[in-house]
């Protein structure tokens, strides 16, 4: 228990419908997703979930990664009523410095608006964007 909260990795603990619905109406990101996608990222990620002293789900988090070089930091929230606490800077710390990233050389994130939220923890724009290329399957 941290100030009120725990953070979890026990994906049991999550509550997907919860998860799809910020995602789904509530973010700019992830506007689309249907549950069993959802479900299929939850599955194939490492999750951290936000729990009150009730152990009510209000955050989420989750990190595509190899555990060795590369950590793609995804999907942050906190439920409205629980913002403003500093809450979800306490959830990038302590997914950042958790001991299964210890050997991780490049995290990478995308985020259109809390670009200052990130740059506390280490994040900043490519040093060499020249040499990043994506591929992006847009659907309407």
């Amino acid at each position: 228990m941290k100030n009120g909260f725990t953070i979890s990795t026990d994906k049991n603990k999550l509550d997907v419908d919860t998860i799809h619905d910020y995602l789904c109406n509530r973010s700019y990101w992830g506007k689309g997703r249907t549950i069993e996608v959802v479900q299929k990222s939850i599955d194939h990620s490492l999750c951290f979930g936000v729990y009150d002293e009730n152990d009510h789900f209000f955050g989420f988090a989750r990190v595509v990664t190899d555990y060795t070089v590369f950590a793609y930091l995804m999907d942050l929230f906190i439920l409205e009523p629980y913002r403003n606490r500093g809450i979800g800077k306490k959830l990038v710390d302590h997914i950042v410095n958790d001991a299964s990233f210890t050997d991780i050389r490049f995290w990478r994130l995308d985020t259109m608006d809390a670009h200052g939220l990130y740059r506390k923890y280490g994040f900043k724009e490519p040093a060499r964007p020249e040499r990043i290329m994506e591929k992006r399957k847009i659907s309407n």
